[in-house]
């Protein structure tokens, strides 16, 4: 019989991931650039359209920019601190730009306010919240020592009437990408502990069962690291969170990017993930575009590789040609 999460907030879906950048507009830019992403709604969250603001539970003034676009079933959002203490400037100073959190949406602010009560029990406080529009509303979460990045209820307004501006500006313009990434399918996380994370998401957000893979050979075969051949191991979880994969990586052996990340970052959102046909004719062109090929490999019968496209998107990139053949797998729980 399916064990059934003890979890007293279940998240059926992944909504969003954010990225703390230093400048909305440029890494908009390069995501339509670059990878066909867009186009995107600019907002300026400031008084009177955003209010009731708090920052570790107080009341609090700040100001910050967001970036949104939809990739696919997920949304992009890129933000931005303008002025004031923010989750997001404490993020910059510590990690630097790069993936931020997770978003969830429920149906409205009373459920957040349940949620922040819920969790903050639980010792996963508020880091940061606010209203936003009509009726919106939204809280980050410090849920980094358990779920390994940050998670967010959120209620979406009805009307916000604040600035906002598109990108492009043009609607008929065409990006001049080689590659258009129509959606995002994955987004993974570097962890130490597969059983420890796995267990926490099931147990706080009811996110689960999880499929355990053991990545070593023959399952993973040809690998490469920064263009030499590979000798790394690891381990994933893998479950659906609505029509997008989150991925629990944990490295196990050998030079790879998920301990380089780990070792420089702490554990958190690494990567994100869009499928291709041709995974050869992709690496051909985001080598030629400036973006080396940093992990590469089969899997199967499919492929994977990762590029260092850390500087203009804030993040690496992963292109993964699908497998028909499945690997074993064990389940958690």
């Amino acid at each position: 019989m399916p064990q059934t999460s003890p979890a007293e907030i279940k998240v059926p879906s992944l909504h969003q991931m954010g990225i703390v950048v230093n400048n909305v507009e440029k890494v908009a830019q390069n995501y339509w650039n670059i990878l066909g992403i867009g186009p995107w709604t600019i907002l300026i969250m400031r008084p009177p359209h955003s209010y009731g603001r708090t920052y570790h539970g107080k009341p609090a003034y700040f100001e910050w920019k967001v970036g949104l676009c939809q990739v696919g079933s997920l949304e992009l959002e890129l933000m931005e601190t303008l002025e004031g203490p923010t989750f997001y400037s404490d993020f910059l100073a510590e990690c630097g730009e790069g993936l931020n959190h997770l978003q969830y949406l429920v149906d409205s602010v009373d459920i957040i306010d349940k949620h922040v009560e819920i969790m903050t029990k639980k010792g996963f406080p508020s880091l940061m919240g606010g209203r936003f529009g009509s009726n919106g509303g939204f809280n980050h979460l410090d849920t980094m020592s358990a779920l390994k990045t940050s998670w967010e209820p959120v209620t979406m307004a009805d009307k916000f009437s604040g600035p906002s501006f598109k990108y492009p500006a043009n609607e008929a313009e065409v990006s001049p990408a080689k590659i258009k990434v129509k959606a995002i399918t994955q987004i993974a996380i570097a962890v130490k502990s597969l059983e420890e994370t796995m267990e926490n998401y099931w147990n706080i957000f009811g996110i689960g069962p999880w499929d355990v893979v053991e990545c070593a050979p023959p399952t993973l075969h040809d690998i490469t690291y920064y263009d030499k051949p590979g000798n790394y191991t690891f381990r994933v979880g893998l479950t659906m969170a609505g029509p997008v994969q989150i991925e629990l990586i944990q490295p196990v052996s050998g030079d790879n990017i998920y301990s380089d990340f780990i070792c420089e970052h702490g554990q958190g959102l690494h990567h994100f993930q869009f499928l291709v046909d041709d995974i050869d004719e992709t690496t051909r062109i985001m080598n030629e575009e400036g973006f080396p090929t940093i992990q590469s490999g089969g899997f199967c019968d499919g492929a994977f590789a990762y590029y260092d496209t850390v500087g203009p998107l804030k993040t690496i990139l992963e292109a993964f040609k699908e497998n028909k053949i499945m690997p074993p797998m064990n389940r958690y729980p």
